[in-house]
């Protein structure tokens, strides 16, 4: 058995790029890498087979991950799936990964299979990256899966991050190209700062139809990211999670 920890992931703004190479599809973007972790446990079967809290769940990307060898994934997470925590990348890196440790694949080949995963099944194109590397806040610099994509730390001073589910919804309607997320990537990196980023975030969210009632926010899919206290019940805080996903 195998026991690994994998951040939650929400991004920001993202600009799809599509390759031929699907280890090069991927999005430019920022993502905050935050805690708590979701912990899982991995360890052989006989066929592919998902638990999330507690409840055996169909997850589609199993059709590409099994190539990776039979596994049955069993994580706990304090954040729901579908709403934009980047649980469905938590998952694919969590099999992914326990497969390199439990059959010896070589974890770029588990890598790029958890990538391409969410990118066949029109799931998040870059959390994975930002998954496996942490980093609080990242810059992904290059599309595509960890091997082939580049993501940049970025370093600001932390505040009180938190976040608040609000409606399921499917990620395949929100990967859409505007051209706008470029601006404001750009924006951000001559104004490197946590408001700053919630600031293009919010506008570029906004351009997808998705708006917050409260200050110093943004809707990203289905779920309330806020900085600072909001003082208020049915929040969920969050810390930058500096580390990304691990054994152990």
């Amino acid at each position: 058995m195998v026991l690994l920890h994998i951040p939650v992931s929400i991004s920001g703004i993202w600009y799809p790029i599509k390759s031929e190479i699907v280890s090069k599809t991927g999005s430019v973007g920022l993502t905050l890498v935050l805690e708590p972790y979701s912990v899982f446990e991995v360890k052989k079967s006989d066929t592919p087979v998902i638990v999330f809290n507690g409840i055996k769940i169909d997850f589609p990307n199993v059709a590409v991950l099994k190539r990776l060898g039979d596994l049955r994934v069993e994580g706990e997470a304090k954040v729901p799936l579908g709403y934009g925590y980047g649980l469905s990348g938590s998952i694919s890196l969590a099999y992914a990964l326990g497969a390199s440790e439990i059959y010896n694949v070589s974890e770029r080949v588990a890598l790029e299979t958890a990538h391409e995963s969410e990118v066949l099944f029109n799931n998040g194109l870059g959390d994975v990256i930002s998954q496996y590397y942490g980093g609080g806040l990242v810059y992904r610099k290059r599309p595509g899966a960890p091997g082939y994509g580049e993501v940049e730390r970025v370093e600001v001073e932390w505040q009180e991050v938190y976040s608040k589910p609000i409606e399921r919804m499917s990620t395949k309607g929100v990967i859409k190209q505007l051209d706008i997320a470029k601006a404001l990537i750009q924006e951000f990196l001559e104004d490197r700062t946590l408001k700053k980023f919630f600031e293009v975030s919010r506008r570029f969210n906004e351009e997808l139809g998705f708006h917050s009632d409260y200050n110093d926010s943004f809707r990203k899919k289905g779920l309330i990211v806020k900085l600072g206290n909001p003082a208020e019940s049915g929040w969920i805080s969050h810390v930058p999670a500096m580390r990304g996903a691990y054994v152990g």
